[in-house]
This record gives C-alpha cells, sequence and structure tokens, in this order.
C-alpha cells in the first residue's frame, strides 16, 4: 500500500486510476484523429498542437474519472462485480457525456484537439469518442480485475495469534482484494477453534523456519494478552532475515483508515509516528479555513436567506438554532445552524441523539438535514475560530460528558478544532448510539494522527459526493 495525502491507497487501485487515465487520454487523442472525426490532416499539427491536446484529453479524462469515483468504481468490492460494473459504468459515462457536452456548448474553445482545432459544431464527434473510450474502459476493467485475481501474486503474510482480533483481520484481507495481501496462515500456543479462515501452523517455535521456508514478506502480530505469550526470540529471528513485524494495529490502520479501539494501547497512540501539529500545518490551516468560509458566505448568502425565509413561514420559532458544543481542549462555544426541528423539540425529553423518521423534524427541516444546508450558518463559527472546515464533528457537552467515561481515547478528539465536515463523517454514517459514537472515534483518531491541509482537501471533495448521494443524514 502507499501513502498518498495521508491516506493509504492499495497499489493496485492506484495502478487502476492511471492505466484508466492514460487509456482515457490516449483514447481520446486517437479517436479524435480517426477517419470521420478529423477536421484537418493529423500531419497538420504542430507541437504545440499535440501538447495541448494532450491537456484537454487529460482533462476530460480527470472529469470522467470523477464521475467514475462518484459512482463507487473505484471501491474494489464495488469495481470488480460484473453484474453491477455495466450499470454503474454507464451512469458515470451518462454523467461525463452530459457534462461534457454542456461545457462545450458554453465554451466552444476551451478544449483542443489537434484533428479538430474547434469543437463548435463538432461536439457530436468528441462525444462519440469518449463514449467509445467507455467501451473500451468496460472491457478493461474486466480484463484487469482477472488478472489480479488469475496472475498477480500477492505479498505473503503470517499470522501471528488464533484468537478473536488475528480471525477479523484475516477475514477483512480475505475481503479486500484490492491490498495484495495473502494469509499463509497462523501462529499461536493455542490450535484455534473449528471455522477459522486460516490454516494453523503450530506454535511460535515454528515461525521462524516456516517463515525463511515460504519467502514470508510479513509478521501480523495479533494477540489478546502479549505478557508472556509474545515469542520476542522467534520474531526478532524473522526481522533478522529481512520480514517486516508489524502490530496488528498498524495494518488494521491501513486496512480501514481509522485507529481500532479494540486492541489499542496507549503505547502505539505514543511511540507511532503522526499527531505531528505544527505551527505552519496550523496556520496554514486557518488561513485556508477564514479564505474559504468568506467566499462560501458570499456565494451562499442568496440561499441562505431563502432559506431563512421558508423556516421563519414554516413554523414558529427563531431562523437559527443555537446550541452549546464543545470545542478546541473542551472549551464550549454556541453553534449555528437552520432550525430544522419544533422550537420544543427537547423540552420533555432532554438531549437526545435525533433518529431515522424523528418527528420533532420540520417540512423543510427534512430537506435541509439531507443536503446538509441546515448546517451553513456554521461558516460564522469558522470565521470566529470556534470551528474549522475540517475536524471531529462537534459534540454537546452532555454526551461529552457521558461518552468520555465510557469510550477509552474519547477526549483525545477535543485536542483539535472541530469541524464542519471531517474524516468520520465521510466514513461513517450518522452516528445515533455509543457503538455509532465508538466507531466515528476510530476515524477521528485517524484523522488527527494524520492531520494535514492536503488531507483536509480530499476529505471537502469527497464531502461532496456525500452531499450529492445524501449519505449519513438524518
Amino acid at each position: 500500500m502507499i501513502r498518498v495525502f495521508q491516506q493509504f491507497i492499495p497499489l493496485r487501485k492506484l495502478l487502476l486510476v492511471v492505466s484508466e487515465t492514460v487509456l482515457l487520454t490516449a483514447g481520446l487523442m486517437v479517436g479524435t484523429s480517426l477517419p470521420g472525426f478529423a477536421v484537418r490532416p493529423f500531419e497538420g499539427a504542430t507541437g504545440a498542437d499535440f501538447w495541448r491536446g494532450i491537456l484537454s484529453a487529460l482533462t476530460i479524462a480527470v472529469l470522467c474519472q470523477v464521475s467514475i469515483s462518484y459512482n463507487d468504481l473505484y471501491d474494489w468490492r464495488i469495481s470488480r462485480n460484473r453484474l453491477d460494473l455495466p450499470n454503474r459504468l454507464l451512469h458515470a459515462a451518462g454523467f461525463s457525456l452530459i457534462t461534457l457536452s454542456v461545457i462545450v456548448f458554453f465554451f466552444p474553445s476551451l478544449f483542443f484537439f489537434p484533428s479538430i482545432p474547434t469543437l463548435q459544431g463538432q461536439t457530436w464527434k468528441l462525444v462519440a469518442v469518449l463514449a467509445g473510450c467507455f467501451i473500451v474502459l468496460y472491457w478493461w476493467r474486466v480484463g484487469f480485475h482477472w488478472f489480479f485475481y488469475k496472475w498477480a501474486r500477492s505479498e505473503k503474510l503470517i499470522i501471528l495469534g488464533t484468537g478473536d482480533l488475528a480471525r477479523d483481520l484475516i477475514d477483512e484481507i480475505k475481503e479486500r482484494g484490492d491490498v495484495g495481501y495473502e494469509v499463509v496462515g497462523c501462529v499461536g500456543r493455542k490450535k484455534p477453534s473449528e471455522g477459522f479462515p486460516a490454516t494453523w501452523l503450530g506454535g511460535p517455535d515454528a515461525l521462524p523456519q516456516f517463515a525463511i521456508e515460504q519467502r514470508i514478506s510479513r509478521v501480523i502480530v495479533a494477540l489478546e494478552q502479549r505478557r508472556g505469550e509474545l515469542p520476542v526470540q522467534e520474531l526478532l529471528q524473522c526481522r533478522l532475515a529481512g520480514m517486516r513485524v508489524e502490530e496488528r494495529d498498524y495494518l488494521y490502520e491501513r486496512l480501514h483508515g481509522r485507529i481500532g479501539l479494540e486492541s489499542l494501547r496507549p503505547s502505539y497512540l505514543i511511540f507511532g509516528s503522526g499527531f505531528r501539529k505544527s505551527r505552519l500545518v496550523l496556520g496554514a490551516k486557518r488561513v485556508f479555513d477564514i479564505l474559504l468560509a468568506l467566499v462560501g458566505l458570499v456565494l451562499a448568502a442568496p440561499f441562505m436567506i431563502v432559506i431563512a425565509i421558508i423556516v421563519k413561514l414554516d413554523s414558529k420559532g427563531p431562523v437559527f438554532f443555537q446550541q452549546t458544543r464543545s470545542g478546541l481542549d473542551g472549551q464550549d462555544f454556541t453553534l449555528l445552524k437552520f432550525r430544522s426541528m419544533r422550537e420544543d423539540a427537547e423540552k420533555q425529553s432532554g438531549p437526545v441523539w435525533a433518529q431515522k423518521q424523528d418527528d420533532r423534524i420540520t417540512r423543510p427541516g427534512r430537506i435541509l438535514r439531507a443536503t446538509r444546508l441546515d448546517e451553513l450558518p456554521q461558516m460564522f463559527n469558522i470565521l470566529l475560530g470556534d470551528m474549522s472546515w475540517v475536524g471531529p464533528r462537534p459534540e454537546r457537552p452532555f454526551f461529552v460528558k457521558q461518552l468520555s467515561t465510557e469510550i477509552p481515547h474519547y477526549m483525545e478528539r477535543l485536542t483539535v478544532r472541530p469541524g464542519l465536515t471531517g474524516w468520520a463523517q465521510i466514513k461513517y454514517p450518522y452516528g445515533a448510539s455509543i457503538e455509532d459514537a465508538r466507531r466515528k472515534l476510530e476515524f477521528d483518531l485517524y484523522y488527527i494522527k494524520n492531520m494535514g491541509l492536503l488531507f483536509d482537501l480530499t476529505i471537502l471533495l469527497r464531502t461532496v459526493k456525500v452531499v450529492l448521494f445524501q449519505r449519513g443524514s438524518r
């Protein structure tokens, strides 16, 4: 797996993205030069024309890949499904073709190809070529997945452990075919229970010899209890033989994009990498927050005025909903939202989480919450410094006090400014229970550990996808 913008991306996934970028770019260049599509002879183009054409083709390829990504076709578990692939790829192609047609109609000189100097009146040619590229893309996908399923060699792992932690990790590796790992077997002092998803190779004594014979590249330690159970000498032999010895938590973090709490020890957070908060990063993040909030308020002002009028006319009560939330270092602040519930929503019940089909939500409130438009006023909180664009979602002090006593490391999420959106918000649906809060904390800890401006940008881009498809709202 390769680390890009503080995220671990499987090499196979990265190869798929890059190969499709090349395929679409080359397809557009070649397709627009075929007889019947070319307006002028191909050899009449200059070197500058070629580079301009490649840049245009690359831009269109990236636009298409954004549509492909928004249809979850870079999720290995979805894209390898040959029954679902044509449907999703057709949706991606349709959106790409319509978007490209609209762009070319309003900006005919934006794209340039050596054989089609002007696209005015020639849009159908570009659309037809791109449609052909998507057909080729489908068969490329089929061949790509077949190759990696049939021929590609995976990195061999041995799991040290035979308990539930090892079982869950092996199941996840087997389900994630894109990560390129193969579990050869497991070792442990106790024989695993029936139905264990990996072959038991014996006790820890057999680990070094077997690992060397099978050319194992990594040994993953997934023990429930280490005291008196950790085979130090055997692991040292593996390490000196050139193998990597890793904790289960580190592999779990790479696979899931979160820090698992089930087996988390404070030493992993203390001695591990990450959790750097340099003044330069925090300063750049704050400047970015202010500039984006100012631009956002200017662009959103007309919509906010309309929303305010609708909220006021629909039900009695204030336009804005104000609520105390816990912010940086546990300092309370007043969070602003458009009111989406009745004025007396918690008069009888007290503080409670929102539920599906919550009868406290008003008619316009359902639309506002589904589209996240109710959160637009939080841009004022960002300007005031109470919040950031990206970070853990601010929770109410009542729930912070409750959850901090039931979930270990919960208070660590208060070491950064809360965010309007965040890694947990795009990776996990709306939380309405202690277990949901536990899962979201795992993503929040991962974000705090790997915080950076480029990571924030990727989260903002993925937030657009979440909002468009109304995922995780209540």
